[in-house]
């Protein structure tokens, strides 16, 4: 039930130590190992002086410069995670863009934990941010923080947004060690054409799902005037949760680009963690 191996994003982002010690205090209560992961952004310039014909040659020094800021920033990881009493660490450094190099990463990682994309960040290979690439990308879940220095790693009220999707459930199942821990879960089933959730069984089936798993959850049931991810986000604060857990994209990718969807309203206003899975 415990997550054994933890992979936390290291940028170069005023957040980053907080991210690291939040991550570092979530490894400490669930006794993983963690991972640091930065990258160099070399990939980035490769790509570009391929395309505008200039000899890779030439930026020799600009690269060793990357590395350097890249094993900076995997010192500082070690040192935060020694000072936290992580009894087991290590930083890894890629060339790779970060969704690739953590979507990578994340193949032997039971858990991926990155910082809120803020609006207006760049796009990552087309995508809509990092959390969502990772967890479009790999079979892990992905935990996104914001402002971790407000949160201690331990979670006492956790909401579940489900839908009676694959992806919830898988969602469901990748947060177990999280809710195992929680004094308080709610599953929120919330009626629109989105939800497969149809019957009163559906919420119950699961419910006892999670009993099976020492976990003790009521299920609310709410029919929203308006968009379900604004609902959701104000039953989240209502409840005082401090972890959602949701599916990510249920429905096709481009119908959420398009139309938005949950899983676009709730990244980007999220003001607490919150697990996704796909």
């Amino acid at each position: 039930m415990d997550y054994k191996t933890v992979l936390v994003h290291v940028d170069d982002s005023p957040e980053a130590p907080d991210l690291v010690a939040f991550a570092a205090r979530l490894a400490n209560a669930q006794g993983a190992h963690l991972v640091g992961m930065t990258q160099t952004g070399i990939s980035r310039f490769i790509r570009e002086t391929t395309l505008h014909g200039v000899e890779l040659g030439d930026l020799t020094p600009l690269f060793s410069d990357l590395r350097a800021l890249a094993e900076a920033r995997g010192t500082q990881f070690d040192g935060l995670a020694s000072r936290a009493g992580v009894a087991s660490f290590e930083h890894r450094i890629d060339d790779a863009e970060p969704g690739l190099a953590l979507a990578v990463q994340a193949l032997y990682a039971d858990l991926v934990v990155v910082g809120h994309t803020r609006p207006g960040t760049p796009a990552l290979s087309g995508v809509a941010g990092l959390p969502e690439y990772i967890a479009m990308n790999s079979p892990c879940p992905v935990l996104v923080v914001p402002h971790p220095g407000a949160h201690t790693g331990t979670f006492e009220r956790a909401m579940i947004a489900w839908n009676a999707s694959p992806e919830a459930a898988r969602a469901v199942r990748a947060a177990l060690p999280l809710l195992a821990r929680a004094s308080e879960v709610e599953v929120a089933i919330f009626d629109d054409d989105s939800s497969s959730a149809r019957s009163p069984e559906d919420a119950a089936e699961l419910a006892r799902f999670l009993d099976r798993h020492g976990v003790n959850a009521k299920v609310s049931r709410h029919h929203p005037r308006g968009e379900v991810g604004n609902a959701l986000l104000v039953l989240v604060e209502d409840r005082k949760a401090d972890l959602l857990v949701m599916g990510c994209y249920g429905h096709s990718r481009y119908r959420e680009i398009l139309l938005g969807g949950v899983s676009r309203t709730v990244l980007r206003r999220l003001a607490v963690p919150v697990l996704l899975a796909h």
